[in-house]
């Protein structure tokens, strides 16, 4: 079997099952669902897995979605994450943390929205006064909100346990995983998909492309219409904690507008304007008047004082047309599955990403604990009308 890295320099191509382009979090959890059934090959074009988007999270566990699919997929992914199979982890992926979000009087409609969202795939939802705000974030000024929507339920992730849970059991399952492989070319012969990097060349009945912000290019290699993903930059920042404040119990807090958030790490806080820039598939890179805005909201509406960054990054959020997920294949296209538009959801959607793609992958239904949120296979397809431009 080959080991967690390689290389393939055989005479002729490598034949798998299932090829699967991009390793974040979505190709990950797609070879370690897939590896389960046949063989699979995991391409990365970057040195290591989870480069990009899945590197650069927030790294919150929250079903406070305004998407209907991509809430239901989370909340799908739960229970999951609460209790991964025997051999996944060896600490916790979860850890307890709460979601609160803010608004003022203006906004109270916004802020129901939020509850109604919550209660629509069974998770807490609080509605609290600007006193009971503040005593969960007591750096908020008093003056600046008025209300606040705590969903307790909310959670860290440990990204990198997750992540390496995913590649450990893919690899255990005889899935083929390779980094600093840039796919090349990409074409349909004889019923399968041919890809070709420097260095290696494979042969699959079924390619996934989960290749995040770079998904339309790859797609465009294969000689395939777009699906019309678009990238979208987040920035994000670290900054020192004050010692007037013991943020280790504070939970994610947010403004209902999203204009900030906050999020205790450990020895520091970080911070973001919560922005979401379209862009071009690049390496992502903060752009200092991102984080001075942010800087300025958050000293607006809180009494912490930010000064210079401890770090700073930035990183790329994938959407399509209608801001939910994206499973499935074409019928232009045999063998061509998208696992696409997270949307910065891609960490805690996961779990039932992977399933929902290997199921579809296999020909088979949808798992039922998807089902059962209300996810049919059109909700997920590529194929859906509230992709189309035109609509």
């Amino acid at each position: 079997m080959a080991g967690p890295f390689c290389s393939w320099s055989g005479i002729e191509p490598m034949r798998v099952d299932v090829a699967i382009v991009g390793g974040g979090i979505a190709g990950a959890s797609a070879a370690y669902f897939l590896a389960k059934h046949g063989s699979v090959a995991l391409i990365e074009r970057e040195q290591h897995f989870s480069y990009h988007s899945s590197g650069r999270t927030a790294a919150q566990f929250t079903v406070g979605i305004g998407a209907p699919t991509m809430r239901r997929m989370a909340q799908a992914s739960r229970a999951f994450l609460e209790a991964p199979p025997e051999g996944f982890a060896e600490q916790p992926i979860l850890t307890p943390r709460g979601c609160l979000t803010v608004g003022r009087s203006e906004q109270a409609a916004t802020l129901h929205r939020l509850e109604e969202h919550l209660a629509s795939v069974g998770a807490q939802a609080r509605r609290l006064s600007r006193d009971e705000a503040l005593a969960l974030f007591p750096a908020l000024r008093a003056e600046r909100i008025d209300a606040g929507v705590y969903e307790p339920d909310a959670m860290d992730i440990d990204v990198d346990v997750l992540l390496q849970g995913y590649l450990r059991g893919a690899r255990a399952a005889g899935a083929h995983l390779f980094t600093r492989a840039d796919v090349q070319t990409i074409m349909r012969a004889d019923g399968r998909w041919r890809l070709s990097w420097n260095g290696g060349e494979i042969e699959a009945e079924v390619l996934v492309n989960a290749a995040g912000g770079w998904t339309d290019a790859v797609a465009a290699t294969a000689g395939l219409a777009p699906l019309g993903v678009v990238p979208h930059r987040r920035t994000a920042f670290t900054f020192a904690l004050q010692t007037e404040f013991d943020a280790r119990d504070w939970p994610h807090v947010g403004t209902v507008d999203y204009d900030w958030y906050v999020k205790p790490e450990p020895g520091c806080l970080m911070g973001s304007l919560a922005d979401a820039v379209p862009v071009a598939p690049f390496d992502a890179y903060p752009e200092d008047i991102d984080v001075a805005q942010a800087i300025e909201n958050i000293e607006r509406d809180t009494r912490l004082r930010v000064g210079r960054p401890l770090s700073q990054w930035a990183g790329l959020r994938s959407f399509v047309r209608d801001r939910n997920p994206v499973a499935g294949m074409r019928r232009e296209a045999p063998g061509f599955f998208w696992l696409a538009g997270q949307g910065g959801c891609g960490i805690l959607t996961s779990p039932a990403m992977g399933q929902a793609i290997a199921a579809l992958v296999a020909g088979k239904p949808l798992p039922d604990p998807i089902k059962q949120l209300g996810v049919a296979e059109a909700d997920l397809s590529p194929e859906r009308e509230s992709l189309d431009a035109g609509d």
